[in-house]
């Protein structure tokens, strides 16, 4: 981690070394920089790293760079190689895809990425929060990450909560926060409960309205 608000962030950065209303932000997560093409994705950091181990069929690399933070033993190296060659040339040709890696295993961040147009368009990282301790492990809280991107980028452009209740009918406030951009926008969404854990997302403007005007789910019980 180059500093503390790296940490805090997972690698998110605002790059931009002027005012955002002179020059667009620019956003990195998880070694990856939104906007990059798809050929530059499949070339740089652990991504870069699974496709070289696959061409030189190099099994005990890809076993290693494919081990989830689960600690997964049982990996099947030829599929994953199939699969990401699969994902690489579809993404490459423009159609829309998803990729994940195993992201940070001391914080227990996992990163999904979505390429659509020959471009990432969405990075979601997702922190896990165990209900205990785990030795070697330092999950971050929502209030860690939210204060540093607060820190980066300001007050969010809008921040509220949602009431959430289980099945066992326990409420808890969930917190959101999104910073808007002219080009992209970040959010913080977090998921309290028996499998809590801490999300964000940095996507294109375009990506970001394209989920805003998609039709939502019918209640069934109306």
């Amino acid at each position: 981690m180059e500093n503390a608000l790296i940490a805090v962030v997972g690698c998110l950065l605002f790059c931009a070394p002027v005012q955002p209303q002179e020059q667009p932000r620019e956003l990195k997560g998880g070694g990856h920089l939104l906007g990059e093409t798809a050929e530059q994705f499949f070339s740089i950091g652990s991504v870069g790293e699974l496709v070289r181990a696959c061409e030189a069929r190099d099994w005990k690399t890809v076993k290693h760079l494919a081990k989830t933070v689960d600690h997964e033993s049982k990996v099947n190296a030829k599929e994953i190689c199939d699969k990401a060659s699969v994902v690489k040339q579809q993404a490459m040709s423009g159609a829309r895809q998803e990729y994940s890696d195993t992201g940070d295993k001391e914080t227990m961040r996992t990163n999904t990425f979505t390429l659509d147009g020959g471009h990432l368009v969405k990075i979601r990282m997702i922190y896990a929060m165990p209900i205990a301790d785990i030795e070697g492990f330092h999950p971050k809280s929502f209030d860690e990450l939210f204060a540093g991107l607060r820190e980066a980028y300001g007050e969010p452009s809008k921040s509220y909560s949602e009431l959430m209740v289980n099945t066992f009918g326990v409420r808890r406030d969930a917190h959101r926060a999104i910073w808007l951009g002219k080009q992209n926008v970040i959010s913080i969404i977090e998921h309290p409960g028996e499998h809590a854990r801490t999300e964000i997302v940095a996507e294109t403007l375009a990506e970001y309205n394209l989920e805003a005007q998609a039709p939502k789910a019918a209640n069934p019980l109306q």
